[in-house]
């Protein structure tokens, strides 16, 4: 990549998050939006992702940068974002791997994902991500991959997320990444979430 541009970029973002009026316009942004269920708006090929358009490309340009063996992402939902990792690592080659897990994968969901032609870089394992036996088949799964790179995408109350960390951030190999998603529930009203 250009480094002027990389250079030049850096520091417009780095502005911007020193811009506390910006900062309040995003977060009151949100907060505005979200009873219209903004994020739920979006589809990757087919399946509702349910991110915001600027985090899926910023998860893009990570897997670029990373080209991970395996990722590993907690919460499903309807799995949209299972196959957008899935097809950035079609568009990588290789033998890369999407491992979702999930409480409760809705049969629905689970026959759409499994029937989607990226299914076949998709495993999912239904439980609780900070379960024991869950963990573990996390593990032996991850056994000699690398890069991996891990998304926490499922519950969101500071436990669980603290629980989460503990597991799987020993997975995370060198120059890689964990992404917590939606770490703005910190920065919405305490009534937000009522």
């Amino acid at each position: 990549m250009d480094d002027v541009f990389e250079q030049q970029k850096r520091e417009m973002i780095r502005k911007a998050g020193a811009d506390h009026a910006v900062r309040r316009l995003s977060i009151d942004w949100i907060a505005k939006t979200a009873p219209y269920k903004f994020s739920y708006n979006f589809t990757w090929l087919g399946r509702p992702i349910i991110q915001f358009p600027q985090d899926i490309v910023a998860m893009q340009e990570i897997i670029w940068q990373v080209k991970p063996q395996l990722i590993i992402e907690t919460g499903i939902a309807h799995g949209g974002a299972l196959v957008f990792y899935a097809s950035m690592l079609e568009l990588l080659g290789g033998d890369g791997m999407v491992l979702g897990i999930d409480i409760d994968i809705h049969a629905h969901n689970r026959v759409e994902i499994e029937k989607h032609p990226m299914s076949k870089r998709i495993k999912m394992i239904e439980g609780s991500s900070i379960d024991k036996d869950v963990v573990s088949q996390v593990y032996e799964t991850a056994k000699g991959k690398a890069p991996i790179l891990v998304i926490l995408d499922s519950m969101h109350a500071h436990t669980h997320v603290l629980e989460e960390l503990k597991a799987y951030s020993p997975l995370v190999t060198k120059d890689s990444y964990l992404v917590v998603f939606d770490t703005v529930v910190e920065d919405m009203p305490d009534d937000f979430f009522l």
